[in-house]
């Protein structure tokens, strides 16, 4: 059994050892976006839209991505 897996976070492709969750991926990815998501100005979603917290597993080929937190208008 191959001990890594490639993964592809926000179309770009991330090797990590099998076991390792969203947030080694984002700190793969960059660090900048792991920061981010923990600070809440980004969140991650798979392939299908679906949310993913930084604890969640990968298997081969998975596919996140990073959207932006929507920002509610100044009140006047």
């Amino acid at each position: 059994m191959n001990e890594r897996i490639t993964v592809y976070v926000n179309n770009e492709p991330v090797e990590l050892y099998r076991g390792m969750e969203v947030r080694h991926a984002l700190i793969s990815y960059g660090r900048s976006s792991y920061e981010a998501a923990k600070a809440g100005l980004i969140f991650i979603v798979d392939e299908n839209g679906f949310p993913l917290g930084l604890e969640g597993s990968l298997s081969d080929g998975a596919k996140i991505f990073s959207k932006t937190v929507a920002r509610k208008p100044a009140e006047d």
